[in-house]
């Protein structure tokens, strides 16, 4: 081997190259050598968590950090790993010894804001997040983090002002990629301006979810429409997202269509039944199965930018989209009338997808629902909680005499036959909220302070669905203001 010097400016270069085996390689020959350099163990740790390998990042950079003990990138990077672990706790110790180290190290910093964000601390997470900008005005981590906790706060013109900042500095010179941060600034950028009403210019920034780690876009063979006039040709439509996403853009599959296209979405399969009722829609197939021909793709979720749909009118549906079976609902209207006469029927749902980054902030304990037990002789409650046995909040709240029939529900379009006969639909932030919602029945929205850019902010109504109410936290992870609102707006909907 060459000298360790010399060897560590190689490995280095294959670093920022990408060439991070060749990398992870040429350091563990250093650390043969001299098992204690501490810029090879920090470089491996780095390189380490690009190659998803946490448990041995944090094995380096703890290493290199009690090494050199005095770095405070060292710290501040080992809490980001621990970050990337769930190791919270840890992780918020790193960067604040990192910051005792240095008080002004704008990394640290900017990671402790967003930690600070991440568990639930949003007014310490903004204060710490203006202490850095002063320090570094165009620090793209800062600017981000600061950026996004303000989104959250409802402060949304600064939030649109660091924002654009962090855009225009994280922006590649022509010819050059986008990079993960580059992505991430736009991908904030569009949030804010969605959550702020701001469709024409949000929608553009919306495709940087095409470049967000973890964004599973799929990529059909063939081109991708550009929005050109489509008159004459089938567009094949793919899901993406959540279910909840395909329910709620499935309305802008007629647009498409009336502009003269044969559209096939293809969707995830426990929607597929319920969304082939969809206006416009020439035909369905799930993304389990091969796809039809077609001429050209266009995710779903790009379809309002493509159409040119930049107003909250052309959002808006002035009647439900959906349909469910009339023999299924039917059915279901005898099954409830043999149990629930003389009752108002409320459907319950109370946690999403245990998968969800945002689910334990959006889900809630089921016990919270117990205050709802005095109205069991005015409403019959209807679970809507499909989960597994074993998920988290999946166990069903005392004291209601809940009506369980989900084990009966195979797919959405059961669902919905089942919606189609309740009075009211009561539903955290998942994929019940937009499926009652683009049924047109009541729907009264559980929602989570920081809660997703299409609910906006300040709101009690909803741009999308005429018929549904919002009842939000108001204050972070907090679910005291929206359930005694929710007991007090139940309680005078159920009264004679």
């Amino acid at each position: 081997m060459a000298s360790v010097t010399e060897a560590l400016s190689a490995a280095y270069e294959h670093h920022v190259a990408g060439r991070l085996d060749a990398a992870v390689t040429l350091y563990g020959l250093i650390l043969d050598a001299e098992p204690r350099n501490h810029a090879a163990l920090h470089l491996l740790g780095l390189a380490r968590v690009q190659l998803g390998d946490l448990d041995g990042a944090t094995e380096s950079m703890t290493l290199a950090a009690a090494v050199a003990p005095d770095n405070p990138s060292y710290r501040s990077n080992l809490g980001t790993a621990l970050k990337a672990q769930g190791r919270f706790d840890l992780a918020e110790e790193a960067y604040r010894q990192a910051l005792a180290i240095d008080p002004g190290h704008v990394d640290a910093m900017a990671n402790l804001g967003g930690l600070l964000h991440a568990t639930g601390r949003l007014a310490a997470a903004i204060a710490c997040l203006d202490r850095a900008v002063p320090l570094a005005p165009d620090h793209a981590a800062t600017l981000i983090n600061l950026g996004v906790a303000l989104t959250d706060r409802g402060q949304l013109p600064r939030a649109l002002t660091l924002l654009r900042r962090a855009v225009e500095i994280t922006t590649p010179p022509p010819g050059q990629p986008l990079d993960q941060q580059g992505a991430e600034a736009r991908w904030d950028l569009a949030v804010a301006l969605l959550m702020a009403g701001d469709y024409a210019a949000g929608w553009p920034q919306f495709e940087a979810r095409r470049h967000r780690p973890g964004h599973v876009l799929a990529r059909p063979p063939g081109v991708e429409w550009d929005g050109a006039d489509p008159a004459g040709r089938t567009i094949l439509v793919h899901s993406e997202q959540g279910r909840g996403d395909s329910l709620q853009f499935a309305r802008f599959i007629a647009p498409l269509a009336a502009k003269g296209a044969r559209v096939i979405l293809a969707c995830q399969p426990e929607l597929a039944r319920l969304l082939a009722t969809a206006p416009g829609m020439a035909q369905v197939v799930s993304t389990a199965d091969p796809l039809p021909a077609y001429d050209a793709y266009c995710p779903l979720l790009s379809l309002p930018a493509r159409l040119g749909l930049a107003t909250a009118a052309d959002l808006a549906m002035d009647r439900p989209y959906l349909t469910p079976d009339p023999a299924q609902v039917a059915a279901f209207g005898s099954r409830l009338n043999a149990v629930a006469a003389g009752r108002r029927r409320v459907g319950l749902c109370w946690a999403g997808a245990p998968g969800n980054p945002v689910d334990i902030r959006r889900s809630l304990d089921p016990a919270l629902l117990a205050p709802l037990a005095r109205f069991v002789g005015q409403a019959a409650f209807i679970s809507l909680q499909k989960a597994p046995p074993a998920a988290p909040g999946s166990a069903a709240p005392a004291g209601l005499g809940l009506i369980d029939w989900t084990a009966d529900l195979s797919d959405y379009a059961d669902t919905a036959a089942l919606v189609a006969n309740l009075d009211l639909v009561v539903t955290v932030d998942t994929s019940v909220a937009h499926l009652a919602g683009a049924l047109g029945r009541p729907v009264w929205l559980l929602n989570r302070y920081d809660g997703c850019w299409r609910w906006q902010k300040g709101r009690l109504d909803s741009p999308w669905y005429p018929s549904l109410l919002q009842l939000r936290q108001e204050e972070m992870a907090d679910w005291r203001a929206p359930l005694s609102r929710l007991t007090a707006r139940l309680g005078a909907w159920l009264a004679p």
